[in-house]
C-alpha cells in the first residue's frame, strides 16, 4: 500500500488514519480529496490510485446512477447534515462486499463543499443476519398442506405491518415459530424479539418482568432494571400463554396497546416504547371472557390480526415432512445413523391423532432414533402408545393344556422319542417337555 510521509499528513489526514473505519473527503465534484489508511485496507486500493478519481471507482458502476445517496449529498440543498445506508462496494481485487456507509456535509475555508464518508464492511454481519433471519422465518415451519400455505401467505402479508397479532392454537402446533416468522419477516428484523412466557412468572413478578422496577421499590430491588417492552423497543415483544395473566397484569398490558408506553413499578415517569406486541395462547378467550377471566376490551386489542394454527391431526399430510425434517436434525446423527421410517411405521405415525401435536411427533421420533436398530425406524421402535401396539408382531400363544403323561408318551411314541418333535406337536417349548418327562418318571432315552 502506498502512504504519505507523516511529515506532510494534514492533521485531519492523521486523524483519520487514527479509525478502524474506512473513511475519505470527496469534493462538490465527487472527486477523492483524502483516503485514510483503514480505506486502504478495506477496498484494496491505494491512496494515490483514487485521489482526485470519482467516487464511483469505489463502487459497481452498474449500481452507480448519480443518485445514490453520497450524490444526493452534494446535489440537494435539502440534504440532511449525515447520512447512513449500506450498499455493495467493490474491492481492487473484484471481491463484491456489503458496505455501512455513514456520510456527512463538511465544509472548507474556502467555501467549497465537502463531504466526509465512513466505511464499514459489514459483509460478514450482513450474512449472519441474513442466516438468522432464514433459520427464524420460515426454515423451521414444516408443511405442505393447504391450511399451512394459507398460513405463509397470510404471514407475509402481515409482516410489513405493525398491527397487534393473536396466535390461538394447541399446545404443540408452532406458536412460537410464526411469532418468530412474523417479526424476521417485518421491517424489526434487524431489532430484537423478546420473548415472555406469561404462565413462567408468578403474578408478583410479572409486572416487574413486563415493565421494569427502580430500586426500592420492593423488597429485594436494589437496583432499577428495564422491563421487556423497553428492552424490545424498535423490535417485537411474543407474550406467550396470554391467557394466563391476571386482571391487574391485563390492565397494564391495554395501555401498552394503547398508548405504547410504560411506567416502571415504583416510578411515575412515563416512557414510550416503539414494539410491536405478538401475543399467543391455547385457551379459547372468549371462554375465558365469558367467565370473568379475561378482559373483554383487551381481547379486542390483541385480536387485531387472528392467526389460527390448526392441530397436526387436521394436516396428516404433512406428517411425513416433518418426519424427515426431524430425522435429518436429530442430534444424536452423530452417534447412529438412522436413515428413514418403514412404511408399516409411518401408517402408525399417520393414523394418530397426535393430542400434542407437533411437539409430540419430534418426542416420539427422538425416542424412536435412541430405540432403533439398523438404520430404519420399525414399528417396535414407536413408544408405548396403546395406538401404536396393535401392528406389532403378536407373539404365538402356547395352549394352556394340561399335559397329561399318557399325552406325553403318545407324543414321544408318536415323534420317535425326537424330544423336539414331541413339545411341537404338543405346542410347548422343549424345556418344558423335559421337566415332565422328569415329573413323570420318563426316562430321556427309549
Amino acid at each position: 500500500m502506498s502512504s504519505v510521509p507523516a511529515s506532510i499528513k494534514t492533521p485531519l489526514e492523521k486523524a483519520l488514519n487514527v479509525l478502524s473505519e474506512a473513511a475519505f473527503i470527496y469534493d462538490e465534484n465527487m472527486r477523492i480529496q483524502s483516503f485514510n489508511d483503514a480505506a486502504e485496507t478495506i477496498t484494496g486500493y491505494a491512496r494515490k490510485d483514487v485521489l482526485g478519481q470519482k467516487c464511483v471507482a469505489l463502487f459497481d458502476r452498474n449500481l452507480c446512477l448519480g443518485n445514490c445517496a453520497l450524490c444526493m449529498t452534494v446535489k440537494e440543498d435539502t440534504s440532511p447534515d449525515k447520512v447512513s445506508f449500506d450498499s455493495p462496494f467493490l474491492r481492487k481485487d473484484g471481491a463484491k462486499r456489503m458496505g455501512r456507509f455513514n456520510a456527512g456535509l463538511m465544509h472548507k475555508k474556502n467555501g467549497k463543499l465537502a463531504v466526509l464518508v465512513s466505511l464499514t464492511d459489514v459483509t460478514e454481519l450482513t450474512r449472519l443476519k441474513n442466516e438468522i433471519k432464514k433459520i427464524h422465518s420460515f426454515n423451521n415451519i414444516i408443511g405442505k398442506s393447504c391450511a399451512m400455505r394459507e398460513l405463509y401467505e397470510t404471514v407475509k402479508n402481515i409482516a410489513p405491518y405493525n398491527s397487534t397479532v393473536l396466535i390461538q392454537g394447541e399446545s404443540g402446533t408452532g406458536k412460537e415459530l410464526f411469532a418468530q416468522a412474523v417479526h424476521y419477516e417485518s421491517a424489526r428484523a434487524d431489532k430484537k424479539i423478546v420473548k415472555v412466557n406469561c404462565s413462567a412468572f408468578s403474578d408478583s413478578l410479572m409486572e416487574s418482568e413486563l415493565f421494569g422496577h427502580v430500586r426500592g421499590s420492593f423488597t429485594g430491588a436494589d437496583r432499577d432494571r428495564i422491563g421487556r417492552f423497553e428492552e424490545a423497543d424498535g423490535g417485537t415483544v411474543f407474550l406467550d400463554e396470554i391467557g394466563d395473566l391476571n386482571h391487574s397484569i391485563q390492565v397494564k398490558l391495554l395501555r401498552v396497546l394503547q398508548e405504547k408506553c410504560v411506567e416502571r413499578v415504583g416510578e411515575n415517569k412515563t416512557r414510550q416504547v416503539d414494539i410491536r406486541i405478538i401475543a399467543a395462547t391455547h385457551k379459547n378467550l372468549l371462554q375465558e371472557i365469558e367467565q370473568g377471566r379475561f378482559r373483554q376490551d383487551l381481547y379486542y386489542r390483541l385480536n387485531v390480526v387472528p392467526l389460527f394454527l390448526p392441530p397436526l391431526r387436521e394436516r396428516k399430510e404433512d406428517v411425513p415432512h416433518l418426519v424427515r425434517h426431524f430425522l435429518s436434525n436429530w442430534k444424536g446423527l452423530n452417534r447412529k445413523t438412522v436413515t428413514g421410517v418403514s412404511d408399516a411405521a409411518l401408517r402408525l405415525l399417520m393414523d394418530y391423532a397426535w393430542p400434542g401435536n407437533v411437539r409430540e411427533l419430534e418426542n416420539a421420533l427422538e425416542h424412536a432414533c435412541i430405540k432403533c436398530v439398523g438404520g430404519t425406524i420399525k414399528p417396535e421402535d414407536l413408544p408405548m402408545i396403546p395406538e401404536f401396539r396393535p401392528a406389532l408382531p403378536k407373539p404365538t400363544r402356547r395352549k394352556n393344556l394340561k399335559i397329561t403323561k399318557k399325552a406325553l408318551v403318545q407324543a414321544l411314541k408318536e415323534s420317535d422319542h425326537n424330544q423336539t418333535q414331541a413339545a411341537q406337536s404338543l405346542e410347548i417349548h422343549r424345556i418344558t417337555l423335559w421337566r415332565k418327562m422328569k415329573e413323570f418318571g420318563i426316562p430321556a432315552t427309549r
